[in-house]
């Protein structure tokens, strides 16, 4: 009989206890997927090493590393990290996660199935994933968002994390070769309290753009500011198990929000964003820094 194929995890996080990460939850989701985990977080921030602490597993390797001194710009800084938390990696597959991005148990079997089938398909670099984006509180998903990103690499040192560590490419500049695992990813980047994500937001822009830049922008704005319901739509479905205790807690106060019309489909900025998704309108990134 064909042993499993051997996988290892992999994620960064800084500033998780103030910025609100899930990521003790993100972990517990891939330990029984994986033989190992390694997270790169900042040199000196104690406070996330004590909550990773707390996962209580060996298989968890906390890297250390001076963040700051990472390639400015454009986000590069969180590729640059996330390279290094896959060098780390020892086995054949590389299973990564953001700090706030959750795999259900009910994909665990899906998951499994797919990296048997394409374990011996050489011609695979990786599988991706379907993405929920939960917007604004536990209850509502946002379509707006990316739909698809790969996670699960191999771990050849043909691949590395490119951009803003959105995706993976091959380093020899060919095209990465994927295939669907047909499992989601439940992204919670969006969902939690206001003034966490103000917090997020602003630390995110950092790595953008220049300081000045970030406070004349978003530094004067109120957290309530931040995030909103009003273009998803209420989720019918189940969180994974590792979130329940927070999904338990409450929606994070911010439903009211969605205004007097009830469904997004009666919003025109639904459809501006649809069309700005799509290229037929300029895209909004000059907008804001991206949430993950």
């Amino acid at each position: 009989m064909a042993r499993e194929p051997l996988v290892s995890g992999f994620s960064i996080v800084r500033g998780a206890r103030e910025l609100d990460y899930p990521v003790v939850e993100s972990l517990r989701s891939l330990l029984p997927l994986v033989e190992e985990i390694v997270v790169v977080t900042h040199r000196g921030d104690e406070w996330t090493r004590e909550l990773l602490a707390s996962v209580g597993d060996e298989r968890l390797r906390i890297v250390p590393v001076d963040w700051d001194r990472g390639p400015r710009g454009g986000g590069r800084t969180l590729a640059w990290l996330t390279n290094i938390a896959l060098a780390g990696c020892r086995h054949p597959w590389a299973l990564y996660l953001q700090a706030d991005e959750v795999i259900h148990e009910a994909d665990y079997e899906r998951l499994r199935r797919a990296l048997e089938r394409y374990d011996g398909a050489r011609e695979v670099d990786a599988l991706s994933f379907r993405f929920l984006h939960f917007e604004g509180s536990y209850g509502y998903v946002n379509p707006l968002r990316y739909r698809r990103q790969c996670r699960l690499v191999r771990n050849d040192g043909r691949l590395e994390s490119v951009g803003d560590a959105a995706g993976f490419g091959r380093t020899d500049g060919r095209r990465l070769r994927t295939r669907s695992s047909g499992a989601r990813v439940f992204h919670y980047g969006w969902a939690r309290r206001p003034e966490a994500l103000k917090a997020k937001t602003l630390a995110l822009a950092l790595l953008y753009h220049d300081g000045a830049s970030v406070a004349r922008r978003w530094g004067g704005l109120g957290a309530e500011r931040f995030g909103s319901a009003e273009l998803a739509f209420r989720w019918t479905g189940t969180h994974p198990a590792v979130m329940q205790p927070r999904v338990a807690r409450g929606d994070l106060g911010r439903i009211a929000r969605r205004g007097p019309l009830a469904t997004p489909i009666l919003r025109p900025r639904f459809y501006a964003m649809w069309l700005r998704k799509w290229g037929v309108l300029p895209r909004w990134e000059s907008a804001g820094p991206k949430v993950r």
